[in-house]
């Protein structure tokens, strides 16, 4: 009966981890959200220019051979409010209705916005096209985005700057200007950036203030990760708990040779069912009812567990040393 408990133990534990992946993953997906889907390394470049925003993407455009990148200038007194560019890269958000940014839309001659859900910028909506009223013109809002707990990114509206477009409202110094993408790490690309910005010094993006400077430290999802190294412990203490009782048996069979080798294999298989089992219907259970993102993750502690499992009861039953 004991067994049975510690199997059914087991596959509990297995079942716990499958959910504090899959809440890590939740709370490093909305971290991710209110970033509006830039990374960790994501850059806000301080400047005091007073070059159009227009100007700045004309003269990007123009340079060539740079890597991906994408700029976000926000207004200084209102961080919802963000004019976006991008040179090849893409970071899609999560669209409730319409569509993202496409490549075109950084080359075309209109601007055109996408809101989040909360928005306070109003839109108007006369016809079938949704509009909101930004710099004295008419913007079309191409597309809504939203997360359940993403308060920044449900806030927030993103206009599309193109070199195409007439001259901004804004200028540099009058925005925050955050870059993101595959030019931080090409040395060349972000000197480039820098020389056409007049880049003066940067800091890491942190989005809890209008300037991106209070950098606090957010729960990324790490007390679910203690929490699966603490299951992956109680897995290894159920583990010799079952062969407790196994390898008394063992030393009280007083059989001897290949008879005491074949009660020992019987052992073995006896312990692997009670543990092996739990772990593959937790497994599938926790891939049938529980959505994961990191399934690496939770592919890898099953893996390691079960291999630590085996090597335990070898080692305790199998090659044992054998006592008169």
């Amino acid at each position: 009966m004991k067994k049975v408990i510690s199997s059914i133990v087991i596959f509990l534990i297995v079942l716990l981890t499958g959910v504090a992946i899959s809440k890590s993953d939740s709370i490093k997906y909305n971290n991710t959200m209110n970033r509006l889907g830039m990374s960790d390394q994501a850059l806000v470049l301080k400047t005091k220019s007073k070059k159009n925003l227009k100007t700045v993407v004309t003269q990007l455009s123009e340079t060539k051979k740079l890597s991906s990148y994408q700029l976000i200038f926000f207004e200084k007194s209102n961080s919802d409010l963000g004019y976006i560019y991008s040179h090849k890269k893409f970071t899609k958000l999560p669209i409730t209705s319409g569509r993202y940014f496409s490549e075109d839309d950084f080359i075309s001659q209109i601007p055109f916005a996408i809101q989040g859900k909360n928005s306070q910028l109003q839109s108007y909506k006369p016809q079938g096209q949704a509009y909101i009223d930004l710099d004295d013109r008419y913007i079309s809002v191409i597309g809504n985005v939203g997360f359940d707990g993403a308060d920044i990114l449900n806030s927030q509206t993103l206009v599309s700057l193109s070199p195409n477009q007439p001259k901004s409202k804004y200028h540099l110094n009058e925005v925050t200007t955050v870059l993101d993408g595959n030019a931080l790490s090409n040395k060349d690309t972000l000197t480039k950036i820098k020389k056409i910005m007049k880049v003066k010094s940067t800091h890491k993006y942190v989005p809890q203030t209008d300037d991106f400077t209070n950098v606090e430290t957010t729960n990324n999802g790490e007390m679910y990760l203690v929490g699966i190294v603490f299951l992956f412990v109680l897995i290894l203490i159920v583990d010799f708990y079952i062969l407790v009782p196994l390898k008394y048996d063992l030393s009280r069979s007083h059989l001897t040779g290949d008879l005491k080798n074949n009660y020992r294999n019987g052992l073995m298989v006896r312990y692997l069912i009670y543990t092996l089992i739990p772990f593959l219907a937790g497994y599938f259970a926790v891939n049938w009812k529980i959505a994961i993102i990191s399934q690496n993750t939770f592919n890898m502690f099953i893996l390691v567990s079960v291999l630590i499992t085996i090597l335990v009861g070898m080692s305790q039953i199998i090659f044992v040393k054998k006592t008169e």
